[in-house]
């Protein structure tokens, strides 16, 4: 099963920017660390995108989680993410632009 992810998680943009997460609550911790849900990554934005060539965009926000969601842990009705988790941006290239966890940040915490 994969490992939840939490505020320690590290999450990238394809250009290797990094998301920009906070926990909305603390309901449930793993590893020391506050549980991410849905709604945190939906609101996520990203810093150091170096999506910057002449008619690109870098990416500055989530816009869309496609995998990674939780089926059977929930936080407040939301359910948790999953270092599964992936998702596009706001860039503008010629294609979307897939945001992907580069790390979980703990082991203790696993769901499907």
């Amino acid at each position: 099963m994969p490992a939840v992810l939490t505020a320690a998680s590290q999450l990238v943009c394809a250009h290797q920017g990094q998301l920009v997460v906070q926990a909305s609550t603390s309901a449930l911790t793993a590893g020391g660390a506050p549980v991410l849900v849905q709604a945190d990554l939906l609101a996520a934005t990203v810093a150091g995108c170096t999506n910057n060539s002449p008619g690109q965009k870098p990416c500055l926000k989530v816009t869309s989680i496609t995998a990674g969601l939780s089926r059977t842990l929930t936080v407040s009705g939301q359910p948790v993410m999953l270092e599964t988790a992936q998702g596009l941006t706001d860039a503008v290239p010629p294609q979307p632009v897939l945001w992907q966890v580069r790390s979980a940040g703990q082991k203790v915490l696993e769901a499907s």
